[in-house]
């Protein structure tokens, strides 16, 4: 029996801020988490801004919460305090009386320590047995000493949620693909509820000099912290950031039962590969044409009824024309992409990697309830060939009864959900 698919807790850690609330005020107010960054340690290194968490705001705000007190790899501790906000927000103090909970995540490369590497290191090379001797010496916090699947994992025996838990790793889409197939599995009634979403961190050297080395991020100090310009004709390539976001899916049943917020509807998933290229969208949006067009199919829904767009809008030269061109093809019919409004969250947050779908479809989620659309910041010259309605600099009140979140990732995995205003 198909189920319908509602959002009844959200939870997000950023460099915005370190709850939806937070971060949503701030997406609406055009602040951004944009700042002067460099690696502690090593100088002029080509990058230099990101979007980092504040540590010590984050361990303030968590102090409460004994099980985030112990050594932890990065990520897995913002999967594991977003997750915790988003159950709260759900009013939950036992999520597992809802019966059958499963977890869906995406998360990335875990930060390891290169130190840990280095005692395994003897005159005659690496042995494993030269590290096994000196174990008790590694970073407990370190990546080597957490498997890739930690995140779900942690969330599932922190919340003894039996299961079916999923840790994805699908790049910049893990995040919306993890809510996707959280959203599947309780509408076909194999689970009442997920906790989906994703973490990550990336603000590590080997992750950082791997990006760079693919010529991603930006390198430019023109702008400042408004370095992050989505659409813009000086944009150069994407700002890192950091941080997690988590939303608690439930069953209509499930919700209604408990009499839970219901903050919007989950109604359409749609999943492509561009089958182009690893590090460049195919030029013409091919694979997000397709993700855009299952994710409405799915839903039931025709392409004239989406009002809001809330784009990848990665900053760099060739997302933001592609996704320009993939909008155009989806919603051409009399010319619907003229009506839309297409806002990239990145501007403000940063690129959050594998987790970036998370905190967007939140923001997806908040626009569909409060009619309101955050606005694009330091989109100042456009470029004419990105020529929709980006939402510049100001947020804007506006009905939004339905409306579109985009994850597209390395290697052309795309991602595309469908979110529907709820009538009670």
């Amino acid at each position: 029996m198909s189920q319908r698919v509602f959002v009844t807790g959200m939870g997000v850690i950023c460099g915005l801020g370190l709850d939806w609330k937070t971060v949503w005020s701030g997406l609406l107010s055009g602040r951004s988490a944009v700042k002067k960054w460099q690696f502690p340690g090593v100088q002029n290194f080509p990058v230099q801004y990101a979007a980092p968490v504040d540590d010590c705001s984050f361990a303030n705000r968590f102090s409460g919460l004994p099980f985030l007190q112990k050594p932890m790899e990065r990520r897995i501790r913002f999967g594991m305090a977003a997750a915790a906000e988003a159950i709260a927000d759900a009013g939950l103090d036992d999520i597992s009386s809802l019966g059958r909970v499963g977890v869906a995540v995406g998360s990335g490369v875990p930060d390891r320590d290169p130190d840990d590497f280095m005692l395994a290191l003897t005159e005659q090379g690496p042995s494993w047995d030269a590290l096994f001797s000196k174990r008790d010496q590694l970073n407990p916090g370190s990546g080597l000493t957490w498997t890739n699947d930690a995140l779900g994992a942690s969330i599932a025996e922190q919340y003894q949620l039996r299961g079916p838990v999923i840790n994805l790793s699908t790049a910049c889409a893990g995040a919306a693909h993890a809510i996707g197939l959280g959203f599947r599995m309780i509408r076909r009634g194999e689970v009442n509820a997920m906790v989906v979403g994703g973490a990550d961190s990336v603000l590590n050297l080997p992750t950082m000099v791997g990006l760079h080395l693919l010529g991603a991020p930006s390198t430019s100090d023109q702008f400042g912290d408004r370095l992050c310009r989505p659409f813009d004709r000086d944009r150069s390539g994407f700002v890192a950031a950091e941080g997690a976001g988590i939303l608690l899916l439930e069953s209509e049943k499930s919700a209604h039962a408990r009499n839970a917020t219901i903050y919007a509807e989950v109604a359409g998933f749609g999943s492509s590969m561009d089958a182009y290229k690893i590090t460049a969208p195919h030029p013409n949006g091919n694979g997000a044409v397709l993700a855009m067009q299952r994710a409405l199919k799915d839903a039931g829904v025709l392409p004239d009824a989406v009002s809001c767009i809330n784009a990848h809008g990665t900053s760099t030269p060739l997302n933001d024309l592609s996704e320009t061109l993939a909008i155009k093809t989806v919603f051409a019919e009399n010319r619907h992409y003229q009506h839309l409004r297409v806002t990239a969250n990145k501007s403000m947050l940063g690129h959050l990697i594998a987790a970036a779908g998370a905190p967007e479809c939140i923001a997806t989620v908040l626009s569909v309830r409060e009619g309101m659309i955050p606005p694009t910041i330091n989109l100042e010259n456009n470029d004419p060939a990105c020529d929709l309605d980006y939402v510049p600099n100001l947020a804007r009140r506006e009905s939004v009864a339905v409306a579109l979140s985009n994850s597209f990732g390395f290697g052309g995995l795309n991602a595309s959900l469908v979110v529907r205003r709820y009538e009670s």
